[in-house]
């Protein structure tokens, strides 16, 4: 009998404290955990030039001939968007014909032959991916310099994505990706008119330019960077009828690992 008493006790506080609720919330009352966050404030002037560049290509006005040519409409509909020339990009030397510099941070620097760089992480800082003095990791006899994540002094590498945009929106892109073996498939994200593709818009095979036929028993292009585990050479070729807006390069993993990019073709 204590017992039941106590129960009721408690379901008459229960709906004491109910009705006083109803009663805050009819008068607008809200709990903190309910009330949205107010917008974020405006990123300062200095970090805005940090950020990556847009997705969407660039585009000119539609009353004005696209450069080299009409042009394709853009993924937005509006305007045209600029045509570029055939380009071959070593990372040897910047777009202007000047020598890169070694573990430097690049964005805009191929931007005239169609390649705007940036990159993307939640453990770094950094907003663009670097050229890379990367002779340990590449094969032998390879150049010595390939596009790779941000160099951050004592923290080595850092892991995370490369985008390379294009602003003339090729229809073929093709490049050589340099990067541990153990990864089964080394991540490659397309996005034609702002859509992401399937992986299967992105063809991987071994570059025999890196020792495919001295491993034909594998069908991998492999080799054994001084003092590291197996790497492995793949020549990745993108091919999309609309034109590709953006190829990402996805180091996340797990497990997080490296991933280098040379010998890239831009093909109108």
């Amino acid at each position: 009998m204590r017992a039941l008493r106590g129960l009721a006790a408690l379901t008459v506080a229960g709906l004491a404290v109910a009705a006083v609720w109803a009663g805050l919330r009819s008068l607008g009352f809200r709990p903190r955990w309910e009330v949205e966050a107010p917008p974020p404030r405006p990123a300062p002037q200095d970090v805005r030039s940090r950020m990556p560049p847009p997705l969407s290509p660039q585009a000119v006005a539609p009353d004005e001939p696209a450069a080299g040519g009409e042009g394709d409409p853009s993924p937005s509909g509006e305007g045209r968007v600029a045509t570029y020339p055939p380009a071959r990009i070593d990372f040897e030397t910047y777009g202007d014909g000047r020598p890169v510099r070694s573990n430097a941070a690049v964005a805009g620097e191929w931007r005239e032959r169609g390649l705007v760089l940036s990159f993307e992480s939640y453990t770094a800082d950094a907003v663009l991916p670097h050229v890379l003095d990367a002779g340990g990791y590449l094969p032998p006899h390879a150049p010595s310099h390939a596009l790779g994540p941000p160099l951050s002094g004592d923290r080595g590498l850092e892991v995370g994505v490369i985008h390379l945009d294009f602003p003339g929106r090729p229809r073929r892109v093709a490049f050589t990706l340099f990067g541990p073996d153990l990864i089964d498939r080394f991540e490659v994200i397309v996005r034609s008119r702002g859509e992401r593709l399937p992986p299967s818009a992105a063809d991987h095979s071994p570059d025999a330019r890196y020792g495919a036929a001295g491993n034909a028993d594998s069908g991998k292009a492999t080799y054994n960077p001084g003092g590291r585990s197996l790497f492995r050479a793949e020549r990745v070729v993108v091919e999309v009828a609309a034109g590709v807006d953006r190829i990402s390069l996805d180091g996340w993993g797990p497990p997080g690992h490296i991933l280098l990019l040379d010998h890239l073709e831009i093909d109108p």
